[in-house]
């Protein structure tokens, strides 16, 4: 697979990745830390500088001696002078130290050793003794015929030595090995084998990825039959692509049956997303028979895989590693889980790593057993997770890339348990971890049933004592460990005791205290006890709570046993843990009452209704008046303990406080979180109970926020007790359908009108000033909200004549206005007029006409929607309760466009309108229409006429009078717009319609 680039790749890409290594305890549920390694008397072993000593490692024993084979891919040898052909070093393992390494010699005749990575790759038989051993050199190359002609390529074959249990002898393969084969790429010719293998019973298993261009393949050789199967893709149906490296990881299990033997190929380039293939050996083929495949692009699925029985089942299960998956930060890596269920198809579970850069969690995966004696296996995985981890620095010396290589399956020290070698190559070391015996401890807490209070069974400080005993057994278990287990214990009582009071049990000898402490000393089969004295606290008012006992337990720390120098000290045990278990147990007990109903269960029964002012069902907003709300609790069942009663409503609401409590029966707090938006009203009894079939009756007294928007809000409310209650009578604890419906409530504003001056005379011509909009009045409005409610979104609009229909002149025109509060503009919605100030003049015949018409007053008045009048829309905002709001407009008139009006007018009123638009009556807002506040009539005489003002609501109409000389007007007449839908102001009205003759 790798070229002389590729190597330098390698190097880079392993240079960056963290030391660190963890150990998984598979059990069902998530993956515990392998705490059963001891870290504090690890062995350490070197090798020479620069050599990637610890890049391969492998546990091997043979007879009475326990060795460690460790891998130097990059090493130099004295012996030819081949440059860097890797080596195999085996380490005797010893008590006592130094720690020798000596170099194990294999080479092959006729063949060119230059950096061949010798080690890369280690495996051994299984069988805690003995059993045979492979070492490859995957880039072991044949150079045959390119020392015979220098067109010819070197043939990166790769070569595995096969050695026995002693160590000593060796038979060499070249699985790829073709004869006349001369091309580069082509079938066999780069396959690089052994960069990964795997032994069993009978198979040596090496994987080929350089094979056809680095499609990549699989090689199998039966060391009872001799005979090679192999991966070819002969139906030409792609199954493997190339580039897809398969053989960069291999392994075997017993996929489809308990009986048979398949075989695992990792491919992590296929399709740049990975895959693993697994493959039934069939007449020297490997056949496909399973497969799973990577889904994230450059994660290098299959680059390395672990076959292991998770479940015990008999079958083995799979697992994946894709060290360069990315998923928070970059190249975290991933461990993907797939559970054989007699197929293997969608991954399980994932295990991931502690999200650091370029972590590449899962580059090594290896079966380390069944290291604490539960019946499941342990597996470790090379670099950081956020489980127990075992580094370099802990081990107190400075490893780089500790955890590459890792290996188990012997125990070096004789104490029945499987330890573990670590390769850290980039510091030239390796290092083997004993592993601690394993205690199973059962533990048991014995209590009373019941605990009667009224009964005194013992005697404390010379007075009568309600008591009993407390009974703490233990017994242990070990597969391998033989001898006494000494065990110390913390006991606590009553851990469910209400915070506000007091433990209700202690034990003697502690004065107050509610634990106290002991040890026994524990054998095998058999079952050791203690027992202790619990007492009652005097005046104890909880019966109801149960009293919860807990024991805490671990073993008991001893001096050490010494050791010879030829063996190893024994490794303190450890007790057995597993996914929540803290070595603690509890049990609990009750006090005896006489109860009416199953487990003396409550029954709490709660009624709810509100009581609004005048008995409404409306609450009007501002009107100054509270709510009621009544509850009312019933106990049909036994006695409650701390009984509760809750109020949850929108912070809009407010507890004023408990009607008819002066004597403290209730007692209530509020609860209001910071931004929240809901209040909480949390009230209890005082007295602490709720006797069996007595009811409480609770009145509340709440007020609306004035400035709440209407519309409706519900008040939840709810009761509960510390005492158990039976599923089927907690559906009247609770109450959420008590809705308050609030509107806001309006004299619809009163608005007062000032106007000055109140009229003027309209005389001869000779007497008109030149400015035609000679006449000037000022009109000041007062707003002002009477309530209850606040005003929201207020608009009033004002409307003043704007011409003397027919005519399109324009007679009166706004030249200002102000707002103590809100903004006012003119509406763009009405009549458009002519500006000239010149208005026409009847002529003589219409003069002639109605000089002799009787006199008559004449109203120019605006409609609601009157596009005739000229309107000034005010929007004044919200208006609170008694606020008051000036509006004054400065306008000013043209007289010559009444003379356009002939006749005997002896009064022309110009009657404006103010009303108030806005807020209106809906499903939340009512008015109350009011009667007039104000109001003067006109009276007018010939030379001088005063005008009133009238006051209504909602709209005030004002009215300004205009006394005419008698005589002639002086204009032309014309009848213009006579399609317009009211009587002209002009013509003499019918006798019917006159309001008033002089």
């Amino acid at each position: 697979m790798f070229t002389e680039s590729s190597n330098s790749e390698l190097n880079s890409w392993t240079a960056s990745v963290s030391a660190l290594v963890l150990v998984f305890i598979y059990a069902p549920g998530p993956p515990a830390a392998g705490y059963s390694l001891d870290q504090d008397q690890s062995l350490e072993f070197k090798g020479p500088p620069s050599s990637m000593f610890g890049y391969s490692v492998l546990l091997h024993r043979h007879k009475a001696e326990s060795w460690l084979v460790v891998g130097a891919p990059v090493a130099n040898t004295s012996s030819d002078h081949s440059v860097s052909p890797g080596a195999l070093f085996r380490c005797k393992i010893t008590a006592a130290g130094p720690h020798q390494c000596y170099r194990i010699c294999g080479k092959t005749c006729e063949s060119e050793s230059d950096h061949q990575w010798l080690g890369v790759s280690l495996s051994r038989q299984p069988g805690k003794n003995g059993g045979h051993i492979l070492a490859c050199a995957h880039r072991w190359k044949n150079v045959y015929y390119s020392k015979r002609d220098s067109q010819n390529n070197k043939l990166p074959n790769g070569v595995c030595y096969h050695y026995g249990s002693d160590l000593l002898n060796h038979q060499h393969m070249i699985p790829c090995y073709r004869d006349h084969q001369r091309k580069f790429g082509e079938d066999y010719g780069s396959c690089q084998a052994g960069i990964s293998n795997f032994l069993t019973e009978d198979l040596i298993i090496m994987g080929a990825p350089g094979t056809s261009y680095w499609t990549g393949s699989v090689v199998v050789f039966n060391t009872s039959s001799r005979e090679m199967s192999v991966y070819l893709d002969n139906n030409n149906i792609e199954a493997v692509k190339f580039g897809s490296y398969l053989g960069y990881s291999v392994g075997a299990g017993h996929f489809l049956s308990p009986d048979s033997v398949e075989v695992v190929g990792g491919a992590p380039q296929y399709n740049q997303k990975g895959k693993v293939f697994i493959f039934a050996v069939e007449d020297n083929m490997l056949q496909i028979v399973s497969q799973v495949s990577g889904k994230e692009l450059g994660s290098y699925f299959g680059s390395s895989v672990c076959v292991v029985d998770l479940n015990a089942d008999g079958l083995s299960d799979l697992l994946v590693g894709a060290p360069t998956a990315t998923g928070i930060i970059r190249e975290e890596g991933r461990v993907h889980v797939y559970i054989n269920q007699g197929q293997v198809k969608e991954e399980d579970f994932q295990l991931t790593g502690s999200n650091a850069y370029a972590a590449r969690f899962g580059e090594t995966i290896a079966d380390l057993g069944d290291l604490d004696d539960d019946g499941y296996p342990v597996f470790m995985v090379s670099l950081p997770l956020c489980f127990q981890r075992i580094t370099g620095s802990t081990l107190r010396r400075d490893l780089r890339m500790f955890g590459q290589s890792l290996s188990s399956s012997i125990d070096i020290d004789d104490n029945g348990y499987q330890d573990v070698a670590v390769g850290a190559f980039l510091s030239d070391s390796a290092v083997v971890l004993r592993t601690r015996p394993v205690i199973r401890v059962n533990a048991s807490l014995i209590l009373p049933e019941q605990i009667d209070h009224r009964v005194a069974l013992c005697r404390e400080n010379k007075h009568p004592a309600v008591c009993f005993n407390i009974t703490i057994c233990f017994s242990v278990q070990s597969r391998h460990f033989r001898g006494h287990i000494e065990l110390q214990y913390n006991l606590i009582s009553d851990l469910l005791h209400k915070s506000s009071f007091p433990h209700r049990f202690y034990f003697h000898g502690n004065g107050s205290s509610n634990s106290t402490r002991g040890h026994v000393r524990a054998r095998q089969g058999h079952l050791t006890c203690a027992t202790h004295v619990a007492y009652q606290r005097k005046d104890v008012r909880d019966i109801f709570t149960p009293v919860q006992f807990e024991v805490s337990y671990s073993l008991r720390e001893k001096n050490s046993q010494r050791a010879s120098s030829r063996s190893f000290p024994p490794l303190k045990p450890i007790l057995q843990q597993s996914i929540g278990h803290r070595n603690t147990i509890t049990n609990q007990t009750r006090f005896a009452r006489s109860c009416s109903l199953v487990n003396c269960s409550t029954n709490m029964q709660l009624s709810a209704h509100l009581v609004l002012p005048h008995q409404q069902e409306f609450f009007a907003l501002g009107s100054g008046h509270t709510i009621m709300l009544k509850a009312s609790l019933l106990n049909s069942g036994d006695d409650a303990f701390l009984p509760r009663l809750t109020l949850r409503f929108p912070n809009n609401i407010h507890y004023i406080k408990v009607l008819q409590n002066e004597d403290n029966v209730v007692r209530c707090d509020i609860t209001e979180e910071v931004n929240a938006t809901t209040v909480g009203v949390d009230c209890s009894v005082t007295s602490l109970l709720l006797p069996a079939r007595t009811q409480l009756n609770i009145s509340f007294l709440l007020d609306v926020n004035q400035n709440s928007t209407p519309g409706h809000n519900l008040i939840h409310v709810n009761t509960s007790s510390d005492n158990y209650e039976m599923e089927e009578y907690l559906h009247d604890n609770a109450i959420h359908s008590l809705t308050v419906h609030y509107f806001c409530l309006f004299s619809h504003g009163l608005i007062f009108v000032f106007v000055t001056p109140t009229s003027f005379v309209l005389g001869d011509e000779d007497l008109i000033p030149t400015n035609c909009y000679s006449e000037s009045f000022n009109y000041t409005y007062k707003v002002l909200n009477s309530g209850p409610s606040r005003s929201v979104d207020t608009v009033v609009e004002i409307m003043l004549p704007k011409i003397l229909a027919p005519y399109r002149h324009r007679l009166l025109q706004v030249n200002d206005w102000q707002s103590s509060q809100g903004v006012c503009s003119i509406s763009d919605t009405t009549i458009s007029v002519i500006e000239d100030c010149e208005a026409p003049q009847p002529s003589f015949i219409e003069q002639l006409v109605f000089f002799f018409s009787p006199t008559s007053t004449r109203r120019m008045f605006c409609g609601r929607t009157d596009k005739l009048c000229e309107r000034l829309v005010c929007r004044l905002g919200n208006l609170e309760v008694g606020r008051e709001v000036t509006i004054q407009i400065e306008t000013s008139l043209n007289p010559a466009v009444l003379r356009q009006a002939p006749g005997r007018h002896g009064i022309m009123m110009l009657e404006g309108t103010a009303m108030m638009s806005s807020p209106r009556q809906d499903n939340h807002t009512v008015l109350i229409q009011d009667q007039p506040v104000a109001q003067v009539k006109p009276r007018a005489d010939n030379q001088n006429t005063e005008s009133g003002l009238y006051i209504d609501t909602p709209a005030s109409h004002f009215f300004l009078l205009f006394l005419c000389q008698a005589g002639f007007f002086k204009r032309e007449f014309h009848n213009k717009d006579e399609k317009l839908n009211r009587d002209s102001w002009d013509f003499v009205p019918q006798h019917s319609k006159r309001e008033s003759t002089i």
